[in-house]
């Protein structure tokens, strides 16, 4: 059963900071009221609103989950830093343990089919979180392609599962992970099973056009695909996942 859409607004306060690769930072938030929390499935996110002045509206911003510790109720969110443009990336950018910010949530997650023996996961730097949660997850023997591209090779991260993985790292040089069209012709040239669950997120117009890709070309069915545009190059607040 999925969790109920709550807009019940939770206070955090940051207690680790961890830069794992140059463009990825590991935020540590906890509070009282985190504390057995639904979450119980991988790639599930919460809307989080960063402090901003008092006379500007505040707007979440949706960040996947990447662990949780229901007990002493703490989350932690790897955030891909794309500069310092808007108020989420400038607080990112500049966070201290300390620091505050209330979160909204917990909401959707991938379902793993117990019965499905292959896995197909997708995406770019932003989708790397759920794809490491999602792996985390996989039943040993399940056999998984996983496509991801990166800015370059210091951005590869270890992925630890029980599942038999074949990892492809995709590097997009200077351009935004998701933008360079390198994604989708790895995906295009590769050899994927038609019976098969797949994952697929990143920036909106290349989960488009890779999820057609599945249907059509590949014909996998619809209800093994669970395709999310987490962002859109040159929008600041794209909505897809509310």
């Amino acid at each position: 059963m999925l969790p109920l859409k709550s807009r019940t607004l939770h206070d955090a306060r940051v207690i680790g900071i961890e830069d794992i690769t140059p463009r990825m930072r590991r935020i540590s938030v906890a509070g009282d009221g985190l504390k057995d929390m639904p979450i119980d499935r991988p790639a599930m996110w919460m809307k989080l609103f960063f402090p901003i002045p008092s006379n500007i509206k505040p707007q979440g911003r949706a960040y996947t989950i990447r662990a949780y510790n229901a007990a002493q109720g703490w989350i932690t969110f790897d955030f891909a830093l794309h500069g310092d443009q808007g108020p989420a990336a400038w607080w990112i950018a500049r966070v201290r343990e300390g620091d505050t910010l209330q979160l909204a949530g917990p909401r959707s997650g991938y379902w793993i089919d117990p019965s499905q023996q292959e896995q197909v996961l997708i995406g770019d730097a932003t989708a790397l979180p759920a794809i490491a949660g999602i792996v985390e997850r996989l039943s040993t023997g399940t056999r998984t392609r996983i496509f991801i591209e990166v800015a370059d090779a210091g951005e590869e991260q270890v992925l630890v599962s029980p599942a038999d993985m074949t990892i492809h790292w995709v590097h997009s040089g200077t351009a935004f992970p998701g933008t360079t069209g390198k994604l989708e012709l790895v995906v295009q040239q590769a050899d994927l099973p038609p019976d098969c669950q797949v994952f697929l997120a990143g920036e909106a117009f290349m989960v488009r056009a890779m999820r057609t890709h599945l249907l059509v070309d590949r014909g996998i069915l619809h209800p093994s695909i669970d395709a999310k545009g987490y962002w859109r190059l040159g929008a600041s607040d794209h909505r897809e996942n509310d």
